[in-house]
């Protein structure tokens, strides 16, 4: 299906990305997580000039009315009354009716209200006090001043003695979105082909059902100086709506720059009811691109650089490290992608078996991403060091380190492994150097073949190496 296209200017939604899980999670109210700019047009006239169709999460700090023609001569922001308590303390002065239950029925006590708290307090038509400890409803006759149940902006304008257009933007909380891709694998190793969809979870959660709005999604979190929005969650909230216009698009919508961030415009508009969780096309499908699929055992305490050589044996380096499956794979045009890909949830696939599932940063085109899917099962790794030997007058260290890798695999595999040099800054492989390389200031690797059912056991020696003013423990 496609959206329908407005023939007046729609109301225009900006959903920001960030805070998702807040929003789509939240229970009952409105959320306050997220974040989204509204555009509305309006019809407003001369004098007093009001509107209540706003969302719960308004914040009211943010709030703008303008048009040709339209003075703003002051504005107001009214929240929703949140509860009982709320109501009696706007309803002081004002006549009530008061339920209470007694051991012989209900009984009524009719008067103005003077005070509320602990109990209530009623001047009665003779001007006497009752107090009343216990109550179990109350009627206001009339509204309360200043008692709405939605919020309210009001405005005083001069807008020439007419009738004219003019547009209210404000910011809301409640609203989110976040991308959500599925990556189907082929093949193995750096044969292995992906096809990858995307799709947009955008969540509404501000308290309002949008409806006939144009939607844009930012991928991207501009900085805001929100603490917390004030506002306030009516005594009723609506649930989604029954029969909506959903948001909908046979293609992906295309990225635009916007400022430093992403837009992705959806065409034509759409409803986005309150308490909803849609799922909307983000980029197009790309079939048979290239990724690596690897298999990873790499001993990694950090990138701390000691002051001083390192002495003693023991660093608690050996034992089992655990294998990590991990994804490779390049954002790039010639892969079949080169698209921006916004912030998301990855869910990979090796046919119809989940292989894992992870998130993944804003990743620019031209990028590549590599990411970790979980541990393996079938292929299991030991670090252990076999030899060490220091030489205090040489003012020198070698170690000897053995990894063994099994695999109980009905096939050969692959495995990465990735160890970390900590004892010093000056060193040199003096054995392994044909099958390790370097890969950072401390840190080498190798891949290593595994055969099916069976073990490989490769080992490298290191020699540090320190000067004569070097200061030791």
């Amino acid at each position: 299906a496609s959206m329908t296209a407005s023939a007046a200017e729609p109301e225009r939604l900006s959903v920001y990305s960030g805070g998702f899980e807040a929003v789509s999670q939240a229970r009952g109210g409105s959320a306050r997580g997220g974040y989204a700019l509204v555009q509305r047009p309006v019809r407003v006239t001369d004098g007093e000039w009001s509107i209540d169709d706003l969302p719960l999460a308004l914040d009211p700090s943010t709030v703008q009315l303008s048009g040709d023609g339209v003075v703003v001569r002051s504005q107001r922001y009214d929240f929703a009354a949140a509860d009982q308590a709320e109501l009696l303390q706007r309803a002081i002065g004002r006549e009530i009716t008061v339920e209470q239950l007694t051991p012989n029925g209900a009984r009524e006590f009719r008067g103005t209200l003077v005070a509320a708290g602990d109990g209530l307090t009623l001047r009665e038509p003779d001007g006497s006090l009752r107090v009343l400890a216990t109550y179990s409803g109350f009627t206001v006759a009339g509204p309360a001043s200043g008692f709405v149940t939605r919020p309210t902006l009001r405005f005083l304008l001069d807008t020439g003695g007419r009738a004219r257009d003019a547009r209210l933007d404000y910011a809301t909380a409640g609203l989110a979105w976040r991308a959500e891709y599925r990556a189907v694998l082929r093949g193995s190793a750096t044969d292995c082909r992906m096809t990858l969809e995307g799709h947009a979870m955008v969540a509404n959660r501000s308290g309002f059902d949008f409806k006939g709005v144009s939607l844009d999604l930012v991928a991207g979190e501009p900085e805001r100086r929100i603490d917390r929005l004030p506002m306030m969650d009516a005594m009723v909230v609506r649930a989604a709506a029954s029969e909506s216009n959903m948001m909908a698009a046979d293609d992906a919508p295309q990225a635009v720059a916007s400022g430093e961030n992403h837009r992705y415009r959806l065409p034509g508009t759409g409803d986005l009811p309150n308490g909803s969780l849609q799922r909307l096309p983000l980029i197009a499908a790309a079939s048979g691109v290239p990724c690596e699929r690897r298999l990873v055992a790499e001993r990694d305490d950090g990138d701390w650089m000691p002051p001083r050589p390192i002495l003693r044996r023991d660093l608690g380096g050996d034992g089992a490290v655990e294998v990590r499956v991990r994804l490779g794979f390049k954002n790039e045009r010639g892969a079949g992608l080169g698209v921006p890909l916004p912030a998301g949830r990855l869910r990979v696939f090796d046919g119809a078996e989940l292989l894992g599932e992870t998130d993944i940063g804003h990743t620019a085109a031209g990028r590549t991403l590599d990411v970790e899917l979980g541990s393996a099962f079938d292929v299991t790794a030991e670090r252990k060091t076999i030899d060490f030997r220091l030489d205090a007058g040489g003012r020198t260290i070698t170690e000897t380190v053995a990894w063994t890798l099994r695999n109980a695999k009905a096939t050969e595999t692959t495995v990465r492994v990735g160890d970390r040099l900590p004892r010093w800054t000056d060193w040199q492989l003096v054995e392994g150097d044909d099958l390790f390389a370097k890969t950072g200031a401390q840190r080498i690797a190798a891949d290593v073949r595994v055969p099916a059912n069976g073990e490989t056991v490769v080992r490298y020696a290191v020699r540090y190496r320190w000067t004569a003013d070097t200061t030791l423990d």
